[in-house]
């Protein structure tokens, strides 16, 4: 037996092709492509070391912020996506409510990305059974219908086998594994970003100007009584 008899085109693209579709579905056109957009980024990257270059930028804008103010917080363009956005976002906002306010946003949207990415191969890794089942009921029903057909007999048999046999590759050698390593380093890079996002805001915290309800800076110096001079009787 050579390995040519593990091998069907047509069962290997129904079960695959029927596996993503039904993730695609599921999840839609935007978390389909970043599931795949992440074989070639985020499955490889070494979160300790993104890590460390993110805390060095945060570094960099503290001292920038100090040095300059805090409208050439933009001007660190190191440490990554989400460094590189919240420096923005610093640069732009005028009080600490709005540039707070922006953290937010940006880190739900990260949040939201990874766990898209994640759940897309998680679903995959679910849907990958069930289609070699439904593959090996279509050959079984093949092999049933053609009993009198001695030659049809192996090859629907081969279907019926070979699709369940793909489906639990593609769940559990493949997409199963690569969903595991996804969602742990989502959980880190969450991890590390809300960390950098605490450390800014405390230094948006000291740099930005007081603001009133009115949008004016608040005056910082006691006002000065003025005395009016005596009137001679």
């Amino acid at each position: 037996m050579t390995i040519a008899a593990f091998l069907d085109p047509l069962a290997l693209g129904c079960v695959a092709g029927g596996s993503f579709a039904v993730a695609w579905v599921q999840n839609g056109t935007a978390a389909a492509l970043s599931g795949f957009s992440a074989l070639r980024r985020e499955l490889w990257i070494k979160v300790q070391d993104q890590a460390d270059a993110g805390h060095r930028a945060v570094l960099r804008i503290e001292h920038t912020v100090e040095s300059r103010g805090i409208s050439c917080a933009d001007r660190v363009k190191a440490g990554g996506a989400f460094v590189s956005a919240a420096a923005d976002a610093m640069a732009n906002n005028r009080s600490l409510d709005g540039f707070q306010a922006a953290m937010l946003r940006l880190g739900a949207h990260r949040r939201a990305r990874l766990t898209a990415m994640v759940r897309f191969w998680e679903n995959v890794a679910d849907c990958a059974p069930a289609m070699g089942m439904l593959g090996t009921v279509v050959g079984l029903i093949l092999l049933f219908g053609n009993v009198s057909d001695a030659a049809s007999i192996g090859r629907a048999m081969a279907v019926a086998l070979l699709t369940t046999l793909y489906g639990l590759v593609l769940s559990n050698l493949i997409a199963g594994p690569i969903a595991q390593r996804l969602a742990r380093i989502a959980s880190e890079q969450i991890g590390w970003e809300e960390d950098a996002a605490r450390r800014l805001i405390e230094i948006g915290r000291r740099e930005y100007p007081d603001i009133t309800a009115s949008g004016l800076c608040v005056a910082t110096e006691e006002p000065r009584t003025v005395r009016t001079p005596a009137v001679p009787s």
